[in-house]
């Protein structure tokens, strides 16, 4: 039935996990929880002591907001099983919602790139390099078009929630599911994520900004059109909306489970200003992570999920300066598929990450080459672009995290075990059984300076992990929404 409290009947197959199997769909017991030692996450178990009135099924984005509130009691254990696509950038009759819909009358992107052009804003420096707090009326256009929204494809998650998706092809669609702070116990299973875009990103000048000499004209102070800091490298895009944000959430399971920027993938929205500023990552980006855990998330296990064609995939912990963060952000990785993702696979401050039988798989082609200088390798990555996100990095070792890695397998492409992992602030890695490009991973010779010893070691193992040869074959298997 569509929307609503289920019959008895219904309710004792979904009880029984046979809904599904009776549609001709694998079969998913919606009442499934995560079982007791499965990762940080062990114990969880949704809405699985839901009673009949409080299983739903939904279609579209009115009766999936309806059902999140179970009957004016969000906090009631709830079932909600997702039927078909849902789409969340959509009106109140389910008319889909585009950016004319949301943009503010003064807000005009042509204009915006002319206002905020390096050649324009980057001549005057503030503390060293480019102002990153853009001001002025199109800025503060963006800002009000952004809102408009993000109060439309933002949904919030309500505690003790299972949603899980009914037969193979249950998508959610142009939006962004939040699990924020005091919402705990959630499961989220069976369903493909796509296309979160943002209509609206916003330029960053200053992001990775450099007075890197090399660069023809790059210098602090304004000289000429061109000689000064606006021929200096850097500023970046940058995009609001994850498909799934624990932004403070706890206690949450994510399971058999696809990504995917669908049919708008950032390649299709390249760099807008010219050199030294048209960097393969100053794309125009419309989407930001598929998974982020951040804001004191805590208790996050994930398995089984395809993660596909994505440049920054799951990012854990937001700040080096977050260090309330501390003792929080602990997530297990196990059984998923990174396939053609960029980086952060995840990025990590913090926490405690237990990342172990993943697949991970992409080609580094565009990566800097030793022998070249910045420059060459600047036109050398545009040149060498598969049109598909350059694999930078696999594990992003940072501030305070502790990662212990086993039995993972990396397939990367005309790259190697340099490219499986980079430290971005932290001091310690652990890696036991992994292979990369076929070979035993050296991560000890690739990262001399980080030490072994994270501080901890994993107990809470749902499968015991395989041996990293059989990984691939495995994951590919498993991984993904339609898989159970």
């Amino acid at each position: 039935m569509k929307f609503g409290a289920m019959t008895t009947m219904t309710a004792a197959l979904v009880a029984a996990g046979l809904l599904a199997a009776c549609a001709g769909a694998p079969t998913l017991n919606p009442r499934q929880p995560l079982i007791a030692n499965d990762g940080w996450a062990a114990g969880t178990d949704g809405g699985s002591k839901a009673v009949d009135a409080n299983v739903y099924t939904v279609s579209n984005r009115a009766e999936l907001v309806r059902a999140l509130q179970a009957g004016g009691n969000p906090a009631l254990p709830k079932i909600i099983q997702v039927k078909g696509t849902i789409n969340l950038s959509v009106d109140d009759n389910n008319k889909e919602l585009l950016e004319k819909d949301y943009a503010d009358p003064a807000y005009n992107f042509d204009a915006y790139v002319k206002a905020y052009a390096p050649a324009v804003w980057n001549v005057k420096l503030v503390n060293g390099r480019p102002d990153r707090k853009l001001a002025g009326p199109l800025e503060a256009a963006r800002e009000r078009s952004a809102e408009n929204q993000k109060k439309r494809i933002v949904i919030n998650v309500t505690s003790n929630t299972s949603i899980v998706g009914l037969g193979k092809d249950a998508k959610i669609v142009k939006g962004n599911l939040m699990i924020g702070a005091g919402t705990e116990n959630v499961i989220i299973r069976n369903i493909t994520f796509e296309d979160a875009f943002d209509y609206f990103p916003g330029w960053d000048p200053g992001d990775s900004w450099a007075a890197n000499k090399a660069y023809p004209g790059c210098q602090d102070a304004y000289v000429d059109a061109k000689t000064g800091p606006q021929q200096c490298p850097g500023g970046r895009w940058n995009s609001e909306y994850d498909s799934i944000s624990v932004n403070g959430g706890k206690r949450v399971w994510i399971d058999h489970c696809t990504f995917t920027d669908g049919d708008r993938p950032d390649k299709m929205f390249p760099p807008v200003f010219p050199f030294p500023h048209n960097q393969i990552e100053q794309k125009v980006q419309h989407h930001d992570g598929q998974v982020d855990i951040t804001n004191g998330a805590d208790l996050v296990t994930l398995t089984y999920n395809h993660f596909k064609d994505h440049d920054k995939t799951s990012l854990i912990g937001g700040s080096d300066s977050l260090t309330s963060d501390a003792g929080k952000l602990n997530a297990t990785f196990r059984g998923n598929w990174f396939e053609n993702a960029g980086q952060r696979m995840p990025r990590v401050r913090f926490g405690k990450v237990h990342s172990f039988n993943n697949y991970f798989t992409g080609d580094a082609s565009g990566m800097p080459d030793p022998k070249l200088n910045v420059v060459q390798n600047h036109e050398r990555a545009i040149k060498e672009s598969k049109g598909i996100p350059i694999f930078r990095n696999g594990f992003g070792i940072g501030k305070d995290s502790a990662i212990y890695s086993e039995n993972n397998y990396f397939d990367i492409r005309n790259g190697t075990v340099e490219y499986a992992a980079a430290v971005q602030g932290g001091t310690k890695f652990f890696d036991a059984g992994s292979i990369v490009n076929g070979q035993p991973a050296e991560f000890a010779k690739a990262l001399p300076k980080l030490s072994p010893d994270v501080g901890w070691k994993p107990t809470l193992y749902g499968k015991q992990p395989i041996p990293a040869k059989d990984v691939p074959a495995y994951v590919k298997a498993n991984a993904g929404a339609g898989k159970l």
